[in-house]
C-alpha cells in the first residue's frame, strides 16, 4: 500500500545544500513492543523534515518505557538519536538506514526531561511517512490534512505540516464500524476492525463534528481516503474516525 512520500535531501541532490545532521528529538508512543517515533520537525535546517517511524526498540529500551509506565508515567517520552542525519532514513535512498542509537526520555530534554536509558538501540521496521518540509510551497490550496497510520484496533492520526505558520500533532483515534461508504455516500461492507496502514494514509478530515484541524478528545470527523487495499477495491471511500487521546501537540515551533 502506497504512502506519502515527498522530496527529499536525497531526490533533491543539489537543490539542497543545508546539512542534515543534527540533534533530531523524537516523540515515542504506542508501547514497547508496538512503537512509533516522530521526528519534532522547525522550518529549517537540519530539522525541516516530517519523518514518521514504526520501529523496534532493543530490550533495554523496552524495559524502561514499559517501567515508567507501569510506574504510572502518563506523560510523553522522546527519544534522542546521536548524530543522525534525517536523509539517511529516506525509503527512496538506495540504502536507506535501518538502525541508529540514542537516550530514552521521560519528557523533552529541551524542557527539563530526564534519560531514563542510554545508549538504546532502534531498528526501524517501516518509514511510515517522510517529507521535506517547504516554508513557501508551491501548491497551497491542497485539501490533505492528516495522515492515518496504525495497525488493527490502533489507529494514529497526525497532522500532515503543508505549509508555514503550521502545528504539529498526533492523536490515537479509532474507525467506527460500519461508517465506511464510497465517496457518493452508499454503504461499503469493509470490516474497520481489519484495517492496517503500514504506511501513512493521506486523508482529508471533515463534516459531522470536526471544528478545524486541531484535534480533540471526543470529536468525530469523517475521514475522505482517495484508496486502500480493501474489500472494496484499489478506489478511494469514507470513514468516520473518533478522536480518543491526544499524544502530542506542538506550536510554537512551527510559526
Amino acid at each position: 500500500m502506497g504512502g506519502i512520500f515527498t522530496k527529499t535531501a536525497v531526490h533533491a541532490g543539489l537543490l539542497r545544500s543545508a546539512p542534515t545532521v543534527g540533534t533530531h528529538g523524537m516523540v515515542v508512543f504506542g508501547t514497547g513492543t508496538d512503537c512509533y517515533l516522530s521526528h519534532r520537525p522547525m522550518f529549517f535546517a537540519p530539522y525541516d523534515f516530517q519523518v514518521l517511524l514504526d520501529v523496534e526498540l532493543d530490550e533495554r529500551g523496552r524495559r524502561a518505557l514499559g517501567a515508567d509506565r507501569r510506574a504510572g508515567f502518563g506523560g510523553c517520552h522522546a527519544f534522542d538519536p546521536a548524530d543522525l542525519s534525517l536523509a539517511e532514513l529516506d525509503p527512496g535512498a538506495q540504502c536507506p538506514r535501518t538502525t541508529f542509537r540514542g537516550n530514552l526520555i521521560r519528557g523533552y530534554l529541551d524542557r527539563r526531561g530526564t534519560v531514563i536509558a542510554r545508549d538504546v538501540g532502534v531498528t526501524v521496521r517501516h518509514v511510515v511517512s517522510f517529507a521535506e518540509l517547504d516554508p513557501h510551497p508551491l501548491h497551497t490550496g491542497e485539501l490533505l490534512t492528516h495522515l492515518c497510520f496504525g495497525r488493527a484496533g490502533k489507529m494514529y492520526l497526525a497532522h500532515r505540516i503543508a505549509r508555514r505558520p503550521s502545528f504539529d500533532q498526533i492523536v490515537a483515534a479509532r474507525l467506527i464500524p460500519d461508517s465506511v461508504t464510497d465517496l457518493l455516500g452508499f454503504p461499503l461492507p469493509d470490516d474497520v476492525t481489519e484495517f492496517e496502514f503500514e504506511r501513512a494514509q493521506p486523508i482529508i478530515l471533515g463534516q459531522r463534528e470536526f471544528t478545524g484541524q486541531r484535534l480533540r478528545i471526543g470529536e468525530v470527523a469523517v475521514a475522505a481516503f482517495h484508496a486502500t487495499a480493501s474489500a472494496s477495491g484499489e478506489r478511494g471511500f469514507l470513514v468516520e474516525i473518533a478522536v480518543e487521546r491526544q499524544i502530542y501537540l506542538e506550536v510554537a515551533d512551527l510559526v
